[in-house]
């Protein structure tokens, strides 16, 4: 009997430990543009894949599939509109971190301004963003101004090799939703409008 209930304990624990592990998510960082008018944006949609955007990207078809599906499920989920004219309120953007020069050119490319992006807990707390290989950059592009207005940055701890392609899109999805908690879906709204009228 005292065998039985040790079992029981043990495989009550193992199970406790593994759904905390599979519950524990890490914290995104995010900065954002104080002055947008965040409360506003309604609709969003990404740059066609035979823009210039394409080319500050170096990720294979299937991962830029991944990386687009999760975010349409995450601002779906959270009310927004995905368009595939050039009225959408905002322009996401994403990057895949390899290396440091390659993040370099994707900043240039969309207009990324580290000063201007002056709220959320990257400026209040200091904290860097980590220019980690396997980390996700997240932007919010302004599409009158065509310069990112917010960010925000996971690290995604892909194992290559080990993670099939479910356990990937479950990272990235897991990884998206965690970045959009952090948009200032209130900010501003008193301010007149400072995306695309529809």
């Amino acid at each position: 009997m005292l065998i039985r209930i040790v079992i029981i304990f043990i495989t009550y624990f193992c199970l406790l430990s593994l759904l905390a592990g599979c519950s524990y998510s890490r914290p995104a960082i995010t900065k954002f543009r104080t002055n947008f008018n965040f409360s506003q944006v309604d609709s969003y949609r990404f740059y066609d894949r035979n823009s210039d955007f394409s080319g500050f990207q170096n990720i294979k078809h299937t991962t830029r599939n991944s990386i687009e599906l999760a975010i349409e499920q995450v601002l779906d989920k959270n009310g927004f509109i995905y368009k595939m004219e050039d009225d959408a309120d905002i322009i996401v953007t994403y990057h895949l971190i390899t290396n440091g020069q390659e993040v370099s050119k994707y900043n240039k490319g969309i207009g990324y301004c580290s000063y201007c992006l002056r709220g959320g807990e990257a400026q209040e707390n200091k904290k860097p963003f980590s220019i980690i290989p396997g980390g996700l950059i997240l932007d919010i592009i302004n599409p009158k101004t065509e310069r990112s207005v917010w960010r925000s940055v996971y690290d995604l701890k892909i194992k290559t090799g080990k993670d099939n392609s479910k356990e990937i899109q479950l990272k990235i999805y897991e990884a998206i939703d965690e970045m959009m908690k952090k948009f200032p879906y209130d900010l501003n709204p008193k301010l007149s409008k400072l995306v695309v009228s529809r």
